[in-house]
């Protein structure tokens, strides 16, 4: 990458198998600490797709969203907003936003920097802007990304309908 060169998609497929980010989760401390290394790796190299504008597969960015979520805690917190920030990259999408004067400019901040500052940015996610994550997914790959998508989503908690037993008084 800091060549210039574009990486291919076979690139990504050896990553995300030398990673074994496809794995059950673990609990021992020393897989979790080797965790963090490999999701820090991992949004180096999501930040370096941002910054040429690439889109990568939907195997890595599946494998990634795993990896959050098998790592739990701010992890997968990032994973969930790494999937809130995708763009479906096999459609064009054009938006033309009308800038008002009295908006407050947002800082950017790039993922690893994201991940490293958490503390700071905690509570002023609304002042900062991730960056986007271009995904392409093939008719293959789709259903493991909504898969590793829905392991990473925070969502309200449903509630279980409770059923009564009516018992008949003699």
């Amino acid at each position: 990458m800091r060549r210039g060169f574009i990486p291919s998609k076979k690139t990504l497929q050896i990553i995300t198998l030398n990673l074994n980010l496809f794995q059950k989760k673990g609990s021992s401390k020393a897989a979790s600490e080797e965790g963090n290394e490999k999701f820090t790796f991992l949004l180096s190299v999501l930040d370096s797709f941002d910054k040429r504008k690439l889109q990568f597969s939907g195997q890595f960015y599946a494998g990634m969203l795993f990896e959050g979520a098998r790592l739990g805690g701010l992890e997968k917190k990032i994973a969930s907003l790494i999937s809130q920030s995708k763009i479906d990259a096999s459609h064009l999408n054009v938006h033309i936003d009308d800038v008002k004067s009295n908006t407050k400019a947002k800082r950017s901040v790039s993922w690893t920097d994201f991940l490293q500052e958490y503390s700071q940015f905690r509570d002023h996610l609304d002042e900062i802007v991730l960056p986007a994550v271009r995904v392409k997914a093939t008719e293959g790959e789709i259903r493991q990304v909504l898969v590793a998508e829905r392991g990473v989503a925070y969502g309200r908690s449903r509630e279980r309908k409770r059923h009564t037993r009516t018992t008949l008084v003699r």
